[in-house]
C-alpha cells in the first residue's frame, strides 16, 4: 500500500512543481545581455586532503548495525574536466581517480538477538576512490532546454580496524569487548537525472579577463560593454583554440593579443599583458538565470539503496561587477524510498570576490529544511539544516594551484545531514 502512496505523492508534487515551472518562466526573460562560448579541457594532478564525518547504518529484522567515523585523508588525485558552452548546446563532463592513506575515529554498535557490542573503533588503512560525471543542456530555441544528467562513483577501503568496548550478550552479562582485523569496503554508486528547463546561465570568464586588462592597462579611460566584449570575444577564440595535452605559447598568445587590442581597437600596446595572461584560469563564472523540473533516481550498493522522484531547481548567478558574483539557488525534491519518503529543500546564498586575477574568495550559507512523508497527509517534523562555507582558490602560478573549502554542518539531528566539520585542501598542477 505504501508503494502506490508515495507514487501518487510524487506525481501530485511533479505535477505541482511543472505548474510552478511553467508561471515562475511565463514571462522570463534572461538577465544575461551577453552569450559566449566557452571551451576549455583541464588535467588536474595533485594531492588532496580530507576531513569529514561518515556514518553508515544497517538495520534487518533481527540486528542493527552501526558505526561512525570521522576520517583524515591524503589522497593523490587525478582529474579530465570539459567544459562545452555553446548557443544551443551546454556540455560539461570529468573524470576523477584518488588514491593514497586515511585514518580514522568513531564508534560502532552492532546489535543482534544475542549480544550487543559498544565500542570505539580507529581505522588506518588505503583508499582508492573513482568517479565520472557528465551533463548535457540541449536548447531547442534560445530559452528552451532539455536536461540529461549522469555520475557514477566508486570507493575501496582496505583498512586494519581495532575496536575497545564491552559486550552485553542475551542474559544481560556484560563483558570486554576488544577486536583488532583486517577490513575491506566497497562503496558504489549512480545517479541519474533527465528533465526540462528554461532559461540560461553564461560564463562570463573571458569578459571578465577582458574587463580586467582595460580597466588595468588604460586606468584613465571609460569602455563600454561592446568594447569589453569585442576583447572577449578575441579571448575566447585564442583559448578554445588551445591543446591541452600539447600545451600552449603563452608568451605568443600574449603577442597576439597585444597585436589585437593596438590593431583592432586603436590603442597602444599594454606592457602588462604577459605576465597577467596566464592568470585567470577559474572555473565557470556565471551570469544567468534557469529553472529546471524533471524526475531522478540514485542507486547506491548499501541503505538507502535505490531512490526515486522528482525534482525543481531555481538558480541565479549575477555577474555584479569585476570583483563580484553573487549565487541563489534552490532545489526542491521529493525521494521515494521502499522503507520511507521525504522531501527535501536544498537552498544556497553565496557571494564570491575576485580580487585580481589570481584568486577568488567564496563564502555563503546553506540551509536545507527536510521532513519525512508517511502518507499524502501525514507529515512529520521539519528538520532544520544550516551549513554556513568559506572557500579559497588560488591561482600560484600558470600551472599549480590550490583551493581550500572548510564548512561546518549545523543539524538538529542526523536524519538529512550529518553534522560536523568539512575541510579540503587542494594543491595539484594544471594543463590546460
Amino acid at each position: 500500500m505504501k508503494k502506490y502512496t508515495g507514487i501518487k505523492i510524487l506525481f501530485l508534487v511533479l505535477l505541482i512543481f511543472s505548474g510552478f515551472s511553467g508561471y515562475s518562466t511565463e514571462n522570463f526573460e534572461n538577465d544575461s545581455t551577453m552569450l559566449f562560448p566557452f571551451l576549455k579541457k583541464e588535467l588536474n594532478k595533485g594531492f588532496i586532503y580530507h576531513l569529514q564525518e561518515e556514518r553508515e547504518q544497517e538495520l534487518t529484522d533481527n540486528s542493527n548495525y552501526f558505526e561512525d567515523l570521522t576520517t583524515n585523508s591524503l589522497l593523490f588525485r587525478w582529474s579530465d574536466q570539459n567544459w562545452k558552452y555553446l548557443v544551443f548546446r551546454q556540455e560539461d563532463w570529468n573524470y576523477t581517480f584518488e588514491a593514497g592513506p586515511f585514518l580514522g575515529s568513531g564508534t560502532l554498535r552492532d546489535s543482534t538477538t544475542t549480544e550487543f557490542i559498544d565500542a570505539n573503533q580507529d581505522v588506518i588503512g588505503m583508499r582508492t576512490k573513482a568517479a565520472a560525471g557528465y551533463a548535457s543542456r540541449f536548447y531547442y530555441d534560445f530559452k528552451n532546454y532539455t536536461i540529461v544528467k549522469v555520475n557514477a562513483w566508486g570507493q575501496f577501503d582496505l583498512y586494519r580496524r581495532t575496536t575497545e568496548g564491552v559486550r552485553t550478550d542475551s542474559n544481560q552479562v556484560v563483558a570486554p569487548y576488544s577486536e583488532d582485523s583486517s577490513q575491506s569496503k566497497l562503496r558504489y554508486g549512480f545517479e541519474a537525472a533527465a528533465g526540462w528547463g528554461r532559461g540560461r546561465l553564461n560564463p562570463m570568464n573571458h569578459f571578465m579577463v577582458a574587463e580586467y586588462l582595460l580597466n588595468k592597462n588604460y586606468a584613465r579611460r571609460n569602455f563600454s560593454d561592446e568594447e569589453i566584449t569585442r576583447l572577449a570575444v578575441e579571448i575566447g577564440r585564442t583559448k578554445h583554440s588551445r591543446n591541452a595535452r600539447s600545451g600552449h605559447d603563452a608568451e605568443k598568445e600574449a603577442e597576439q593579443l597585444k597585436s589585437f587590442i593596438n590593431r583592432q581597437m586603436l590603442l597602444e600596446e599594454p606592457e602588462s599583458i604577459p605576465s597577467d595572461w596566464e592568470m585567470g584560469e577559474f572555473m565557470p563564472r556565471m551570469n544567468g538565470t534557469r529553472v529546471e523540473v524533471g524526475p531522478f533516481f540514485n542507486y547506491y550498493n548499501h541503505e538507502p539503496d535505490f531512490i526515486f522522484g522528482g525534482y525543481l531547481k531555481i538558480e541565479h548567478e549575477k555577474y555584479c561587477n569585476l570583483n563580484w558574483n553573487r549565487l541563489v539557488r534552490a532545489n526542491l525534491s521529493y525521494n521515494s524510498y521502499k522503507k520511507q519518503d521525504w522531501m527535501l529543500l536544498e537552498t544556497e546564498l553565496g557571494w564570491s570576490f575576485y580580487p585580481d586575477l589570481k584568486t577568488r574568495y567564496d563564502f555563503g550559507l546553506k540551509y536545507i529544511p527536510g521532513v519525512v512523508v508517511n502518507d499524502i497527509d501525514d507529515f512529520g517534523t521539519v528538520r532544520h539544516n544550516f551549513i554556513p562555507y568559506v572557500n579559497y582558490y588560488s591561482q600560484l602560478s600558470s600551472k599549480y594551484r590550490m583551493d581550500l573549502a572548510f564548512s561546518w554542518r549545523i543539524t538538529e539531528n542526523d536524519t538529512f545531514v550529518l553534522p560536523g566539520p568539512e575541510v579540503s585542501v587542494s594543491f595539484y598542477r594544471s594543463k590546460y
